[in-house]
């Protein structure tokens, strides 16, 4: 295992040199770390480290930045929602939001999308959707609205039998997510039964599923969407990470990389819940 202090000098010496804004590979994902990271130690120093790669991250958003989820807006609103909802980003949600939204409901209303995967796909544009109306967003028709298309979109290829299965997870994780909302949680009972008849869903192999994630990810992830205890699977992967020294990553990144080290590295420490893995 990494310590720390090695985790925190990596990141310094390259988050603001990582060319990536987004979530998953880049600086939105790196300023996750550094905000849990000042409270951990309360050290302003990392605070102010996160605001400079905020700042960055907001030079880079252009009117050609792609929607996706784990390189592009979806996923940096995504991002920006949680700091506002954990308190590390205080700001007027419109100051905030405004272009966010805009251009979110433009791509889920108008714009073509490739798959319905989290990364690149449908679900990653729901997902932002999803969290925004976790927070202050909850009264904005229009993030409503986009939320409800994007969901009959998905409902009509569920009908058609046209989710391929290697998307059938995230596809299944969105409907999970979205019955957790408010005013949601009754609506979706019958599409999550047609679901459950997928061999991919229904056949649960946690090995599997998910396989852009870590094995850690995946247990959370799969304890959360399926109601089922991992604890006894988790704790054995939390004993190999503690006993891994991997010095084999290359990205800074919150999916696999340093960043994801990082953070798991506060969660051994019982310094943050894994709450931050609903990112994922």
């Amino acid at each position: 295992m990494k310590s720390l202090e090695k985790i925190e000098q990596t990141l310094i010496i390259n988050g603001t040199l990582t060319d990536q804004p987004g979530l998953f590979y880049g600086k939105t994902g790196i300023a996750v770390f550094f905000f849990h990271l000042a409270r951990h130690t309360g050290n302003k120093l990392f605070q102010d480290y996160a605001m400079n790669l905020i700042e960055e991250i907001q030079k880079q958003i252009t009117t050609t930045i792609s929607a996706r989820y784990d390189v592009g807006l979806a996923g940096i609103g995504a991002g920006f929602e949680y700091f506002m909802q954990n308190g590390f980003l205080e700001a007027d949600d419109n100051d905030i939001f405004e272009d966010f939204d805009a251009r979110m409901y433009r791509a889920a209303m108008y714009e073509p999308y490739s798959n319905l995967s989290l990364e690149g796909g449908l679900t990653g544009w729901g997902r932002y959707f999803i969290r925004r109306l976790r927070g202050n967003g909850q009264k904005n028709d229009q993030l409503n609205k986009a939320l409800a298309h994007i969901v009959h979109e998905i409902k009509r290829k569920i009908k058609k039998k046209a989710v391929p299965v290697n998307e059938q997870p995230d596809v299944y994780r969105f409907l999970h997510d979205i019955s957790t909302l408010p005013g949601y949680a009754d609506k979706f009972c019958d599409v999550m039964q047609r679901c459950m008849k997928w061999e991919s869903i229904g056949k649960l192999d946690v090995q599997k599923i998910f396989p852009y994630m870590s094995n850690l990810q995946r247990l959370y992830t799969c304890q959360a969407c399926f109601n089922i205890d991992l604890s006894e699977e988790l704790a054995q992967e939390w004993e190999k990470w503690t006993e891994t020294e991997n010095n084999t990553l290359k990205d800074m990144g919150l999916l696999k990389g340093w960043t994801n080290e990082g953070l798991l590295y506060l969660t051994n420490l019982q310094r943050l819940d894994v709450s931050w893995l609903n990112l994922l």
